[in-house]
């Protein structure tokens, strides 16, 4: 009898030693893509980015910065003609009428300013950035 369960036992063997080298490799499949992740955040994060290609990044922001500008002044304050004034104080009849310049919205000076405050902080970082390069050359 003993002889008529040996081919179950080792096929039952056979099922268990399958079955532990399928989770294993289970294992090592979950483990290799949590590291491939981590390496991914790792290269594709902006840190990164910014750290291996500096200049790029910052031509890159300022492009953006620029294209965000005009769309946004384009949508918030659209072109205005200037206003014409009929019949103005000391006009001679017959004469060209005036045009009169309307003066900025609020909005819009504020969006000038705040530009303007960009420029700057990008110029304080770019001359970081050039003492930082100088510096780092310098040591070595």
């Amino acid at each position: 009898m003993t002889n008529a369960h040996d081919p179950l036992k080792s096929i039952q063997s056979r099922i268990d030693e399958l079955e532990q080298t399928i989770s294993e490799r289970g294992e090592q499949i979950k483990s290799r893509t949590r590291q491939l992740k981590e390496d991914l955040q790792e290269e594709l994060s902006p840190v990164e980015i910014v750290r291996k290609h500096p200049v790029k990044s910052a031509a890159l922001s300022f492009v953006t910065g620029i294209v965000a500008g005009r769309v946004l002044r384009g949508i918030i304050s659209p072109k205005r003609s200037k206003k014409v004034v009929k019949g103005a104080v000391g006009s001679a009849p017959g004469s060209e009428p005036e045009a009169v310049a309307t003066e900025p919205s609020p909005l819009k000076e504020a969006m000038g300013s705040i530009g303007i405050e960009l420029l700057h902080t990008g110029k304080d970082l770019a001359i970081t950035w050039i003492k930082n390069q100088f510096d780092a050359r310098t040591k070595k």
